[in-house]
């Protein structure tokens, strides 16, 4: 990357940062409204949803105009006002970007399951309060097979207010970022991580009731990706990166069962980023 690009990227941050503290401030004046009067919570919600898709318009104005970033935008119907369940393949920071735009900009807002001491953080503090983030607080000691069940059961507790402040909910299924030395040489999967069913049927279970569709989303970047990938995002430097999206109801994996289900996408999944691969490989090939 030359200078400049590493300028434009910089730039594209602290916009980014700066979109986002422009936007805390309606939500600190909203705030007191949720806190202080509940039976305005409802109005408040909807108002704070207002409030983050205005900060994804933004965000998607100066990424894909200022920067040069692009992305599939594949049809999704999705009603704002329900809760679904959104699970991805994870790369970089650019998939938060990506995901963010593809499922927030008309459907709800994007919430993810998140450690309770970081509310403490004064900026995130009030992000994950003012959209009833689902909290997870961690704790230690135990045998492994305890603390796996405690977790579980945490999870289920944090997704119970899903139910009066409508969200998709995003699960990395992965469990981390993929990197080609995080992955077992003698694995399947190539392009994917073993996904791990225990967190993802964990929220299925608790947001049964509200029979939720499962929005299952392949985020494609063209081969050989650029390092640092995010960096490279922000200045424009990616190639278009490809969406593609399968939306299932919770009932129809139920059925099947979450674990055969979840191996069967992720196999499905890893296929559809191979085949990518390769015709990403073949188009940069010289005629």
């Amino acid at each position: 990357m030359t200078v400049g690009q590493h300028a434009k990227a910089t730039v594209a941050l602290v916009a980014i940062a700066l979109n986002l503290l422009v936007w805390c401030v309606p939500l600190l004046l909203l705030f007191p409204f949720k806190l202080l009067v509940p039976p305005m919570r409802p109005w408040f919600a909807r108002r704070a949803a207002d409030v983050y898709r205005a900060a994804v318009t933004v965000d998607d104005w100066w990424l894909g105009t200022v920067s040069g970033a692009s992305w599939q935008q594949p049809p999704l119907d999705l009603n704002a006002d329900e809760t679904c369940v959104v699970i991805s393949n994870h790369v970089s920071w650019a998939d938060i970007f990506v995901l963010q735009s593809v499922v927030s900009r008309r459907g709800p807002i994007l919430k993810f399951l998140c450690k309770r001491e970081l509310a403490w953080i004064p900026v995130l503090g009030l992000i994950f309060l003012a959209f009833d983030f689902p909290m997870l607080r961690r704790r230690a000691g135990g045998r492994r097979a305890q603390r796996n069940r405690g977790d579980i059961e945490r999870i289920r507790e944090a997704c119970a207010g899903l139910a009066d402040a409508p969200a998709a909910m995003l699960a990395f299924v992965e469990g981390t970022r993929f990197r080609e030395a995080k992955r077992d040489p003698g694995a399947a999967l190539e392009r994917l991580l073993p996904p791990r069913v225990g967190g993802f049927a964990a929220i299925l279970a608790a947001l049964e009731p509200l029979r939720v569709t499962v929005v299952d989303v392949a985020v494609i970047y063209r081969e050989p990706r650029p390092a640092p990938l995010f960096w490279h995002f922000l200045a424009g430097r990616c190639a278009p990166i490809g969406v593609v999206v399968q939306a299932t109801p919770a009932g129809v994996i139920a059925s099947e069962g979450a674990k055969p289900w979840l191996t069967r996408r992720w196999a499905e999944k890893d296929a559809l980023l191979r085949s990518a691969s390769l015709a990403g490989s073949a188009a940069e090939k010289p005629a």
